[in-house]
């Protein structure tokens, strides 16, 4: 297997976005790096494992998404959507028509 090669299922976006995580009653500021329909990683002091599920709200899109964290590294978690983004839906769809003009 190439372990070089991304394995991600959908186009990514790069972003500056602030957000916040919730984690029972624990909350916690994050910045969010990238985004797309299925996930985001995000940038965060927060020690939380892999396996756990977690409320992230996006500040820029005005949304909260409930994630499950897949991988804890270096100050980063890579979260993915249980619900994806419904890229038609609001600002979504705006918001991915720049994603996809990347």
């Amino acid at each position: 297997m190439d372990q070089g090669r991304d394995k991600r299922k959908s186009g990514r976006r790069r972003t500056l976005f602030g957000g916040v995580l919730y984690a029972g009653d624990d909350a916690f500021d994050c910045s969010i790096a990238d985004i797309s329909e299925l996930g985001a990683k995000v940038r965060t002091a927060a020690a939380l494992e892999p396996g756990i599920q977690v409320d992230l709200k996006i500040n820029k899109l005005n949304d909260i998404r409930r994630c499950k964290v897949m991988w804890a590294r270096e100050g980063h978690l890579g979260l993915e959507f249980l619900v994806k983004i419904d890229k038609t839906k609001n600002r979504m769809q705006e918001f991915f028509k720049l994603v996809e003009s990347q």
